[in-house]
């Protein structure tokens, strides 16, 4: 890898984060579409039939927001194992490869899964055979599951991601200044704290989405291209 595709591909990271955080916020703000207003005692059935053409409408929004995070998380790969061929001088970093490795493709598959998921809910249509209110809960259901093994999936990936950043710093203490330091420790401990959050809700769910907010735009880019900037700066490893 050279000196060019390390600071890319950190660049890329930075951006999928930042512009997949916002677009959750377009969804979040209702800035495209405005879901229904239903009344609290509309049942399950109805709410879904009612709800049709504002995910239709939002659908655009939530794909690209998912897509944007999975490409993150895949560039996060890519940028993991060029670091790792620049500090080949280092020992290779194995740990902190293998951590970001494992972290960031489980993190791109969670951020697929609700694609599928919702997929059925906003294209398919229902069918007039005497059972549709049957083939609605079922599909809201299923959706829920593939939903909820996403989110475990994302639990998971961001501590494996944290550990990966912990073990960056130890391998590559003579590549990292003591800034940069500093701020990869404080975006592992976000990643841990976020899904600790939510598994225990020890706390109210907001502080888990401020801290998710923070990591995306803030913390995950600067590490990103603070750290790219540093390796594309160091000495390139002597070539037998």
């Amino acid at each position: 890898m050279g000196r060019s595709a390390v600071r890319l591909l950190s660049w890329v990271v930075a951006a999928a984060f930042i512009l997949g955080t916002a677009l959750l916020y377009v969804d979040r703000l209702n800035l495209v579409a405005t879901p229904p207003n239903l009344p609290e005692s509309t049942n399950m059935v109805d709410r879904a039939l009612n709800s049709v053409t504002y995910k239709q409408a939002i659908w655009p929004v939530f794909l690209w927001t998912n897509l944007l995070f999975a490409t993150g998380f895949v560039a996060a790969v890519a940028f993991a194992a060029a670091i790792r061929s620049r500090a080949a001088g280092m020992g290779g970093l194995p740990l902190f490869g293998a951590f970001a490795t494992t972290g960031g493709v489980i993190a791109a598959i969670a951020s697929i899964i609700p694609l599928g998921a919702v997929n059925a809910a906003v294209w398919l249509g229902y069918c007039d055979c005497g059972f549709k209110e049957t083939e609605i809960v079922s599909q809201i259901w299923a959706q829920m599951v593939a939903l909820d093994i996403s989110d475990w999936f994302n639990r998971v990936a961001s501590v494996i991601l944290a550990v990966a950043l912990v073990a960056l710093v130890r391998e590559a203490g003579a590549l990292i200044s003591s800034g940069l330091r500093m701020w990869t420790y404080l975006t592992a401990v976000v990643l841990v704290v976020v899904p600790l959050i939510a598994t225990t809700e020890w706390l109210d769910p907001v502080a888990a989405d401020t801290l998710s907010t923070l990591a995306g735009v803030v913390l995950i880019p600067v590490w990103a291209v603070w750290l790219g900037r540093r390796v594309d700066a160091a000495p390139t490893p002597a070539t037998t």
